[in-house]
């Protein structure tokens, strides 16, 4: 399970007192394509009825456009949000909002995967820097706009995740699952490592090659193995 907590202010000062809402993804169905079931608690209103992610490629993008599909399954009920709008001139605003995403386990508790700030910028009124980090890919920013009467927090964290990520207030094409080109070695179809594209080529070494193994993963590994993992990983 993925938890993602949304807190006002910024990483350093966030605690359970500034929490504004938590998104919760979970398995509904493990595959290469999995099934996510998504619900979210929001401070003030409480549990929002759970939606579902259906055959989403696993290792296939950033962490962050799942959880941009998350958001907009359960605000919306539909895979794509209608256009936020020009902002409003006199529209509620946030100064500063993080996020946090942690794999939640019975291995790992509270391990953090990805982390983001959205912040106003000084003296312009619905005018936003939003900066992401995740494990693997790295860093993904934009400035955007974003305004209405009746500020939404989660909504405007999903139109901070769409600029960051596709240039734009809706999301971008759903990824495609990443396929490496196999090559037969003695009867046995391989790939070579550097053909798989990230995030999936480092996720997958790390599920062949354990941190503290003593044998390098092999740079030639076979196709079947890489199925393992889109399963299992």
């Amino acid at each position: 399970m993925l938890k993602v907590y949304i807190h006002s202010g910024t990483l350093d000062t966030r605690c359970v007192g500034n929490q504004l809402a938590v998104l919760d993804i979970a398995y509904a169905k493990r595959g290469h394509l999995a099934d996510y079931i998504v619900a979210m608690s929001i401070k003030g209103a409480g549990e929002v009825k759970p939606d579902v992610i259906a055959r989403y490629p696993r290792w296939a993008t950033s962490l962050w456009d799942l959880v941009a599909r998350a958001i907009t399954r359960v605000l919306y009920r539909a895979d794509q949000p209608p256009p936020a709008g020009v902002p409003d001139r006199r529209c509620a605003y946030a100064t500063k909002l993080c996020v946090v995403v942690e794999r939640a386990t019975l291995d790992d508790q509270g391990m953090v995967l990805a982390t983001g700030e959205i912040v106003q910028m000084e003296g312009k009124r619905g005018h936003y820097v939003v900066n992401l980090e995740e494990d693997i890919l790295g860093r993904h920013s934009a400035t955007f706009t974003y305004g209405k009467k009746s500020l939404q927090h989660a909504d405007l964290v999903l139109r901070a995740l769409c600029w960051a990520l596709y240039q734009r207030d809706t999301i971008g094409k759903k990824p495609a699952l990443l396929v490496p080109p196999t090559m037969t070695v003695d009867g046995k179809e391989r790939f070579h490592i550097e053909s798989l594209p990230q995030p999936a080529r480092t996720g997958f070494d790390r599920f062949r090659a354990p941190l503290g193994s003593a044998e390098p993963p092999d740079p030639m590994p076979l196709i079947d193995d890489y199925v393992k993992f889109l399963v299992a990983g």
